[in-house]
């Protein structure tokens, strides 16, 4: 049932028109957008981008200009005045998918990200072991993705399942999670499977499958680690499972970031999760698709970002009835420079920022 719902989920691309011709317009990536690099050795200190060569790195380039210069540079801006963690933060990110480039924009500090998902990992792609046919459609589709990223800001659930079962240029969520990483400015030092070791309740490195990974990072000299684990995060199944809610519990301790969630937990059957966050979080930063917000004010005073009507019109209308009453209530809301999930424009983009009163 969960995998049915997850599947017709995001299936719109909510009116936006993807052009090549567009992106590749806009100016290369700037002197100062330092890429980070991938698996450096002494004997190759400065390896090429390991995923796209030629015209498609060149596209590729042009849209990660496009979506800086469109969203990620305003979300950085915002995120230094308004979240301004401290560094050696964790942040956890549940229903994340591969978006690492939403988190280090607005945890730049951050030590330690910690991204939960349904997709397995998967091995990062290779092309050096592919054929010339396989490594092309490989770019082709990667590159396609990536533009479409650029311009919705997220990832649509369907488009990942499929990508799963896709033989024949299958890119892989570690692909994508070590493409943010470089492009974002941090070198990718090391990627491997991670599990959960039942003894400690940590993940830690495993010889079996990609199903979570962990990069071994750093950025300005200082470590970073990634872990991406891939869990359903149903009651079905957390209520089976209680050694990863110890783990959920440990980790929603951090500040927690949800982002284009498809309103996950504002249904009955993501309660455990919704609970564990009420419990435990010591800050949120969401849209819309988050917690509720009757549930949200709990931990804490809520601050309110950008314009609040209704959710997306391809969800339910009388979701977070709450949140509207409370747009339409507050007298300090505050503007949103960046629209990073479902709704665009100005007047419906949102943003919500809650911390636990001490």
């Amino acid at each position: 049932m969960l995998s049915l719902i997850l599947l017709s989920l995001k299936r719109v691309v909510f009116g936006v028109v993807l052009s090549s011709a567009t992106l590749t317009a806009v100016q290369p990536v700037l002197a100062n957008d330092v890429q980070g690099k991938y698996l450096p050795t002494g004997a190759q200190a400065n390896p090429p981008f390991p995923f796209l060569q030629g015209a498609n790195l060149v596209q590729a380039d042009g849209a990660w200009q496009f979506y800086q210069q469109n969203m990620g540079r305003a979300m950085s801006e915002w995120a230094h005045t308004e979240i301004n963690q401290p560094a050696g933060t964790t942040l956890f990110y549940p229903f994340s998918g591969p978006d690492f480039v939403t988190a280090a924009h607005l945890f730049p500090q951050a030590s330690r990200f910690v991204m939960v998902a349904m997709q397995a990992a998967g091995e990062p792609a290779a092309l050096s072991n592919m054929s010339g046919t396989r490594a092309q459609n490989f770019q082709a589709k990667f590159l396609r993705e990536w533009m479409k990223f650029s311009r919705l800001a997220f990832f649509r659930t369907d488009d990942l399942n499929e990508d799963l079962r896709d033989k024949h240029a299958q890119i892989g969520v570690t692909t994508i999670l070590i493409t943010f990483a470089l492009y974002m400015g941090y070198d990718v030092n090391d990627v491997y499977p991670i599990a959960l070791d039942p003894k400690s309740g940590q993940f830690i490195q495993t010889t079996g499958d990609w199903k979570s990974v962990r990069l071994v990072m750093s950025k300005g000299g200082k470590p970073v680690m990634l872990d991406y684990v891939s869990l359903d995060l149903s009651d079905s199944h957390l209520s089976q499972t209680e050694p990863m809610r110890a783990w959920l519990e440990r980790e929603s301790r951090n500040p927690v970031l949800l982002k284009a969630a498809s309103h996950l937990l504002q249904e009955t059957y993501f309660s455990v999760l919704r609970d564990i966050l009420v419990a435990n979080a010591k800050m949120v930063v969401q849209d819309e698709t988050g917690l509720n917000y009757t549930y949200l004010s709990q931990i804490g005073p809520v601050a309110l970002y950008g314009g609040f009507l209704y959710p997306h019109e391809l969800f339910n209308r009388k979701k977070q009835e709450s949140l509207a009453q409370a747009y339409r209530d507050s007298k300090s809301v505050k503007p949103l420079p960046f629209a990073f999930s479902y709704n665009k424009t100005t007047e419906r983009r949102s943003v919500q920022i809650v911390r636990r009163a001490e």
